[in-house]
């Protein structure tokens, strides 16, 4: 039977041996609410998949680099910089597909980028009030508000740069069509791209963590 004195080591190895438990749940929890922030960033046309990776190295890291292993993290660095790459390149293209500049191209994503930010402001808003309605409206105002205004954002960015650059209205639209359809295309391939990642990184920590 234990004493006195032999308890206390006893208690104290117990309540770290608890605060440990807490501490690694509260990293799990964590973990996944950066993957889901990924997700969310890439729908409004930011760096979501950058965000992913760094929560895969954080992971590794946590567990002395062996899950996820160096080189998933390898493949998932191509992948999370390829996403980055696609969205650019397919908004650039349809941009110059409508008879627009390069340099619209990136106007359009400088606009895509600065209403997504708009939305990522107005859409916890509007979640938080459709909630009341279910899930359904969290994710109309959380997800939908932001990927509607990056399109609306690219739409007008490209629309104004091709006025200024001298185009009549109907070349400024088009140009802004073409802007919106890339922004729209590029976004949805990012996050494909990041549910991907974060499907793979899930499956790691949760389903097979050995």
């Amino acid at each position: 039977m234990l004493s006195g004195d032999n308890l206390h080591p006893y208690r104290r190895r117990t309540e770290t041996n608890n605060m440990m438990s807490v501490l690694i749940v509260i990293g799990y929890i964590l973990f996944v609410l950066v993957l889901l922030s990924g997700i969310i960033a890439c729908l409004c046309g930011m760096a979501g998949t950058l965000l992913i990776l760094l929560a895969g190295v954080g992971l590794s890291a946590a567990t002395h680099w062996q899950r996820p292993s160096l080189w998933v993290l390898l493949v998932l660095a191509v992948l999370g910089i390829g996403a980055e790459v696609l969205d650019n390149v397919l908004s650039a293209v349809a941009t110059r597909q409508q008879g627009a500049s390069s340099r619209t191209g990136w106007v359009a994503m400088l606009g895509g980028i600065g209403g997504a930010l708009i939305g990522s402001w107005i859409g916890p808003l509007v979640g938080a009030v459709g909630l009341v309605g279910g899930p359904l409206g969290f994710i109309i105002g959380v997800v939908l508000i932001p990927l509607v205004l990056a399109g609306v954002g690219g739409y007008c960015a490209a629309y104004w740069y091709e006025l200024r650059q001298g185009k009549t209205p109907e070349e400024a639209r088009q140009a802004g069509k073409g802007a919106l359809v890339g922004r729209l295309l590029g976004v949805m391939g990012k996050t494909l791209i990041a549910v991907i990642m974060s499907g793979a990184l899930l499956w790691i920590a949760f389903v097979h963590p050995k």
